[in-house]
């Protein structure tokens, strides 16, 4: 059976919102920044089993308070006419109806984000999407670093994001966004961390 060809998008032309939300499934994945898309690097192995792991972990927590709905790697269309990918967003109950839409998508701004940042979108996921996610009234934002197992909670207020959180590697995540819940990354994955003055491997 032939393969089906799909086209590949005019990056450089200007896009819409609307036309980002119908772009077909990838990869390659993008997301939209002041009308121009921009192509997600393919994710590293340490990435998609965070991922993997912080999502049961919270879908877990949520489901049992009746707190919401969790989704996984879902487009995100903000009310400034940016669309991001997070890996992992947060719904409250109460909002679910006004944010999920008919298409699985998310329309508007959620209450919670969390992006696990890698090398090579470490910059981005700390300057140009928070700048995103600040003008959209996004409440929380989670950054996690996949290479050092850290752990960041920021608040929205009108001056910023004020940093509600933080846990090293072998600490204890006890975020403010979901009050009772406590996350040790080194745990959650069973990597013990370096000791001081021990080399790093070559990659």
């Amino acid at each position: 059976m032939a393969s089906k060809t799909v086209a590949t998008p005019k990056v450089e032309k200007r896009w819409t919102l609307e036309e980002w939300l119908k772009l077909p499934e990838g990869p390659p994945f993008y997301e939209l920044e002041d009308g121009r898309l921009v192509e997600m690097p393919s994710p590293r192995i340490e990435h998609q089993r965070l991922v993997g792991q912080l999502y049961n972990i919270l879908d877990r927590w949520v489901e049992e308070q009746d707190l919401g709905t969790v989704v996984m790697a879902v487009d995100v269309a903000l009310p400034t006419g940016r669309g991001y990918i997070p890996d992992l967003t947060f719904i409250r109950r109460d909002r679910e109806r006004e944010l999920i839409g008919e298409d699985g998508k998310i329309h508007g701004a959620p209450d919670l984000v969390v992006e696990v940042i890698s090398p090579g979108t470490k910059a981005r996921d700390r300057y140009k999407k928070m700048e995103g996610y600040f003008k959209a009234r996004v409440e929380w934002v989670w950054l996690i670093d996949s290479e050092d197992l850290t752990a960041e909670e920021f608040r929205r207020t009108e001056e910023g994001y004020l940093r509600t959180a933080a846990a090293g590697p072998n600490d204890v995540f006890e975020p403010k966004a979901l009050p009772g819940l406590k996350i040790n990354l080194s745990q959650l994955l069973s990597k013990p961390t370096k000791r001081s003055g021990q080399r790093k491997r070559s990659r």
